[in-house]
């Protein structure tokens, strides 16, 4: 008995030091990211690297004099059939919801660059060759710059989740800590207090078993000490619960956005330029929300199907989403970067690949100018929109609050 007492106690100490180091590990979910999404983060760095060596080799046939030779020609084949394998691997990563909206502007990117590269086949060693080279070398820089910065977004994804972001992570840490501390005294003491009663009461020969029926007082002492445990938790936790989730509480400001789950995805639909829900300025976005450094923000969260979770790590806020209900959400970020939108309730089978993008911009005439980027793009990409003409044109002046 006195070995498995010991052996009892190392895994004590094991599970102890586990419990105590796994929350300060830096990023901890970000290796899981990673191997989440290894081929579309593959195929971001194949585009980064590839396209400025495709940029160069077509360089060297901008002055052709005369028909290209079959040699030359392979080179252009081949960045065409690059192109066209790229195209089907972001496809896949769209599928997949990896960075959908970044995924759809890279994938038309291609789409530009490849119909430039078989516009400069057909024209090589004519006099307008040259600009048509020209062209292809500026759409495959635009490419490898999308390709960056969206590799970006994926391997620095805001900072280590340790970092106080927002106004309310700072809360949530204080009572984390304090809720840790507490269940891990109990857990340590109770580990301690079996191996000892292990080791004491451990059979031994001409001992006899002793039979007791209890202590009323011991009931009455391990009954009273945790209830007035989770009576001092309840009560030490409220303020942190009325900034966070009390509405009367909040900050006097309007909807950002309306953020809807659904298997599996979050669609979100911005106000345009006349700061009202359900008109036809209204952006929409899959899987991409956006907001301003230090602005307190507010969404209203639905769900179209299942019960989904509201997540955003580093900034310690949680809600559910529940169908048929419409859960305002308050949220800010003091640091401007890019972080991750998750679902925390299991939703079915796509559960794995339900998250979002989340971009803080640095100001106001930054997220300004995303939104009437994005207003512009989006007339582009629906042609049976209705055009908010001058509105969209002075979007850049709109202001969200």
């Amino acid at each position: 008995m006195r070995y498995w007492s010991v052996l009892f106690a190392l895994v004590s100490v094991l599970v102890i030091a586990t419990f105590v180091y796994a929350p300060f590990d830096d990023d901890w979910w970000l290796p899981s990211y990673r191997a989440t999404n290894a081929q579309s983060i593959a195929t971001l760095e194949d585009i980064q690297i590839q396209a400025p060596e495709s940029a160069t080799a077509l360089v060297a046939l901008r002055d052709l004099d005369g028909p290209a030779a079959p040699e030359q020609l392979e080179t252009v084949d081949q960045t065409r059939a690059w192109l066209d394998r790229q195209s089907a691997r972001l496809d896949q990563a769209i599928q997949s919801n990896f960075l959908t909206t970044r995924s759809r502007a890279l994938e038309s990117q291609v789409a530009r660059t490849r119909d430039s590269v078989v516009e400069a086949r057909n024209l090589l060693g004519t006099s307008e060759g040259p600009e048509a080279i020209d062209q292809v070398v500026a759409e495959l820089g635009r490419l490898e710059t999308m390709a960056g910065e969206t590799l970006a977004s994926v391997v620095e994804p805001g900072g280590s989740l340790r970092a106080t972001v927002s106004t309310a992570a700072g809360q949530i840490d204080h009572l984390y800590i304090l809720l840790l501390v507490i269940t891990g005294i109990t857990f340590i003491g109770v580990a301690v207090a079996l191996v000892l009663i292990l080791w004491k009461f451990r059979a031994q020969p001409g001992r006899r078993a002793h039979y007791s029926h209890g202590s009323l007082r011991l009931e009455i002492i391990w009954t009273v000490i945790p209830a007035a445990i989770l009576v001092f938790i309840a009560l030490y936790q409220l303020r942190a619960w009325a900034d966070i989730k009390i509405q009367s509480t909040w900050p006097d400001v309007r909807p950002l956005a309306e953020v809807t789950a659904r298997q599996f995805q979050w669609k979100i639909r911005y106000p345009g330029p006349d700061g009202r829900f359900g008109t036809d300025d209204d952006l929409h976005t899959v899987n991409d929300l956006h907001f301003v450094k230090d602005e307190p923000t507010i969404i209203h969260l639905k769900s179209e199907d299942v019960i989904h979770s509201f997540f955003l790590p580093q900034m310690r806020i949680k809600q559910d989403a529940v169908p048929g209900m419409t859960i305002p959400v308050l949220f800010d970020a003091r640091k401007a970067g890019r972080y991750e939108l998750l679902c925390a309730e299991l939703c079915g089978w796509g559960h794995y690949k339900m998250r979002s993008q989340v971009t803080v911009h640095e100001s106001q005439d930054e997220f300004n100018e995303w939104m009437a980027q994005s207003l512009r793009e989006q007339e582009l990409s629906d042609p049976t929109a209705s055009p908010a003409s001058a509105d969209v044109a002075n979007a850049s002046g709109l202001r969200v609050e």
